[in-house]
């Protein structure tokens, strides 16, 4: 009896240690120190409120066949409307069926996820054939098929460049009307 007395308590010590060593292993919470100065590690930090998404990637087709595709480095979502996403480095193209693409960079715009319309601003440009403009502000809605190119805007083509302040363009027809704020004349010069 005294055998078995003896082999029930080791066998009751050995069950503890297992449990002690699984339980160490898999549940205890270690804490790591990082030496970033050992590393090297580049560290990129936003004051926001939101969280900051990275490489966002949107893209859509509508009735017509025209494609929308728009990138964009960072992003984070609207504190004013969830639809609404903030993006920082934009790079958009809009293929236009049976027609040319549009090529538009920035380095910030709001883009409504629902209605894909979208508001590029600082360092507008935007480049469809041979044609390129340089601006402060965009409005791109897919609702009215309706651009507006707005603030010190600088049009080139093959055989023009044009200076004015408002430009609208409408991405049916493909008529364009150029305005400046004040009653100055627009600038053009002839190549």
């Amino acid at each position: 009896m005294n055998k078995k007395i003896t082999f029930q308590i080791t066998l009751f010590l050995f069950l503890i240690i297992i449990i002690f060593f699984f339980y160490y292993k898999y549940f205890f919470l270690k804490e790591s120190k990082i030496n970033l100065a050992i590393q090297n590690l580049k560290i990129e930090t936003f004051d926001s409120g939101n969280n900051v998404i990275k490489n966002i990637r949107y893209f859509s087709t509508d009735k017509q066949g025209n494609e929308y595709l728009i990138i964009s480095e960072y992003g984070e979502i609207s504190n004013k409307d969830a639809n609404i996403i903030l993006m920082k480095n934009v790079t958009s193209q809009i293929n236009l069926f049976k027609k040319d693409t549009i090529y538009i960079n920035s380095k910030f715009a709001e883009y409504n996820s629902l209605t894909f319309d979208t508001n590029f601003k600082e360092d507008v440009f935007l480049e469809y054939s041979e044609h390129k403009i340089n601006s402060e502000n965009m409005d791109l809605s897919f609702k009215k098929n309706f651009v507006q190119i707005y603030n010190n805007i600088i049009y080139k083509s093959p055989t023009n460049e044009l200076f004015a302040d408002k430009l609208e363009i409408d991405l049916l027809t493909k008529d364009s009307k150029i305005f400046m704020f004040n009653n100055e004349k627009i600038r053009i010069l002839g190549k």
